[in-house]
């Protein structure tokens, strides 16, 4: 992928050419509560993809750890929809094949989006089964409290896909079909 695909690509999601609105102010990290555990913050992440650094912006933690809590979108002085951008760049990474896999919430990630496409549901169990498989210690950390929401019932036992799993199964098809001609 060269330099700037990743800028032009960016640009074609929905709200990507927000990206362009940044200018650099910091807000955004400033008001993210997950900033420190991150290796570059939204703005350092914007800087990446507009300078071209392809690699090292899909690469980043950035996007995985984003809590979706639009603190920064709120915060942003030009109204950049940061956290729709950062949704970009996970879909993106993912269709590059270019991503953290060391990071544990892109493991999660994962294993939620297997468990949507198969299920057409999310189920917590199979998706942590699934988790397990990717990651096994973080799984085995979250155990306990797998344990105790089973016994208070607070957690399904058997996975009911879908009504109509083979429809919702071709409209995926049909949406990765669509995605891939644009």
């Amino acid at each position: 992928m060269e330099a700037k695909g990743l800028l032009k690509e960016i640009l074609e999601f929905p709200g990507g050419d927000q990206i362009l609105k940044c200018i650099q102010c910091g807000t955004c990290t400033g008001s993210c509560p997950m900033s420190h555990v991150m290796d570059h913050g939204p703005r350092k992440l914007f800087a990446l993809v507009k300078g071209g650094s392809v690699r090292e912006a899909l690469r980043s933690n950035t996007y995985w750890i984003c809590a979706s809590c639009y603190f920064c979108t709120v915060r942003c002085p030009r109204g950049i929809k940061i956290t729709d951008i950062m949704y970009a760049l996970k879909e993106l990474s993912i269709k590059k094949g270019i991503y953290p896999m060391d990071e544990p919430t892109t493991k999660l990630y994962l294993a939620f989006k297997e468990t949507v496409e198969e299920y057409g549901r999310l189920s917590e169990a199979k998706m942590m089964q699934k988790y397990g498989m990717k990651a096994p210690l973080q799984a085995l950390k979250k155990a306990p409290l797998g344990i105790k929401l089973f016994f208070k019932k607070r957690m399904e036992t058997k996975v009911e896909p879908i009504k109509n799993l083979e429809a919702f199964k071709r409209v995926m098809q049909k949406a990765k079909e669509l995605e891939r001609v644009s």
